[in-house]
């Protein structure tokens, strides 16, 4: 049986949750590839053991790939060597769950900026990796899970869009099925969902439904029931304060398990013999997550009847905005909205009114540097008061 091969670039906890699915189904020859080589291997043994538990045999390899500028022709030369058939880009300098583990006021006080000032952190890898994908295997699909409603556009305007994303709207969908299914009493499998919206929709709909600050612009939801359309038999507000009620889940590293099944149903079906449809963030380059069809090496918008590939377009860019990302140039150069970058102003003293794709690493590395010293210093202040607490009070518990 031929094989596609599969290579998973950045070895950290997605990637170890995609394996896990997709390992004992033994559809690929598996390829992991990261700055750690030790744990890499250690994570590959790990995936083949646990394979050969159920009697499965599987092919997985590690590789050691580091992506800084200074790599890329090094890392071209690796992909030569595996000429995979899909990659998909798990790799970013700080994960979005990096600053939940605050003490929860700091937390809460940064979260206030939202996803897009942190776009360097995920986009200085992918435009690493993009480079030596350009360079060395061109006709590989790529698949990018860091930060895609934004990273896939900026990178489309230089040349270099990986073909599609995972997560974020995709995470979504599954909830909405269910809440419809909840509101008119059937079965979710009897519901057919068709969702546009940015990230900024698919991460704040969970959490707070629906709230009337602006967000009726950032989302489109179609709907069927066993067939037939019935988009106006509930609210919005009721569907998605469904969703944020009956439906709240575990989230940060738990909640990653969603993602990785938005991710093994797209590389699964990449190259079916017949379309598929899915949901996706950034397919082909454009900004936010649409309803999209996946197979025989393709992926293809999948809008509703009636809702135009402009009007789509238009409806993610309206979601960009509230995350923090006012504009994205022809050029690729992102511009930040004030609202969201006052706030990394006054939390990190870091302040960045613009980024060119060329400047993104040295702009993470000065994000990093300043994040680091914030939390350092919260911990520090957090493990102090809560020794004050403890010996005024006997116990005091701090959520972070």
């Amino acid at each position: 049986m031929h094989r596609k091969k599969l290579l998973i670039v950045g070895g950290g906890n997605l990637c170890l949750q995609i394996l896990q699915v997709l390992a004992p189904r033994n559809q690929f020859e598996f390829h992991v590839a990261s700055r750690d080589l030790e744990k890499a291997t250690r994570m590959c043994n790990l995936i083949r053991l646990a394979a050969l538990q159920q009697n499965v045999a599987i092919q997985i390899h590690s590789h050691e790939m580091d992506l800084r500028e200074s790599c890329i022709n090094r890392n071209a030369e690796m992909l030569l060597k595996i000429r995979p058939d899909i990659i998909i880009n798990c790799a970013s300098l700080q994960s979005w769950r990096v600053i939940t583990q605050l003490p929860a006021e700091r937390f809460a006080a940064l979260d206030q900026a939202q996803l897009g000032p942190w776009l360097p952190m995920h986009l200085a890898p992918a435009y690493a990796l993009m480079r030596a994908v350009k360079q060395a295997c061109p006709k590989s699909l790529v698949v990018n899970a860091a930060f895609p409603d934004a990273v896939n556009p900026i990178l489309y305007k230089v040349g270099m869009a990986p073909d599609v994303g995972i997560g974020n709207i995709a995470n979504l969908v599954p909830a909405t099925r269910s809440a419809i299914a909840h509101l008119t009493d059937c079965l979710p499998t009897q519901v057919c969902a068709k969702l546009i919206g940015h990230h900024y929709f698919s991460h704040s709909a969970p959490r707070h439904g629906l709230p009337p600050q602006q967000l009726d612009a950032s989302f489109n939801l179609t709907y069927w029931i066993d067939g037939e359309e019935r988009t106006d038999g509930h609210t919005a507000e009721a569907i998605f304060g469904s969703v944020a009620r009956e439906f709240s889940r575990l989230g940060g590293v738990d909640g990653q398990y969603l993602t990785a099944m938005s991710a093994v149903t797209v590389l699964e079906n990449l190259y079916a013999d017949h379309e598929v449809r899915v949901h996706a963030p950034g397919p082909h380059g454009l900004p936010g997550g649409y309803p999209v069809k996946v197979g025989m090496g393709k992926v293809l918008l999948d809008l509703p009847y009636g809702v135009t590939r402009e009007e789509a377009i238009k409806v993610n860019e309206a979601g960009q905005r509230l995350d923090g990302i006012s504009l994205i140039r022809a050029d690729g150069t992102a511009v930040f909205g004030e609202a969201q970058m006052q706030v990394m102003q006054r939390e990190l003293n870091f302040a960045m009114a613009e980024m060119r794709v060329c400047d993104s690493a040295a702009w993470a590395e000065e994000l990093g540097s300043k994040y680091r010293a914030y939390a350092d210093a919260s911990h520090h202040t957090n493990s102090h008061h809560a020794g004050v607490a403890a010996h005024d009070a006997g116990y005091r518990a701090f959520a972070c």
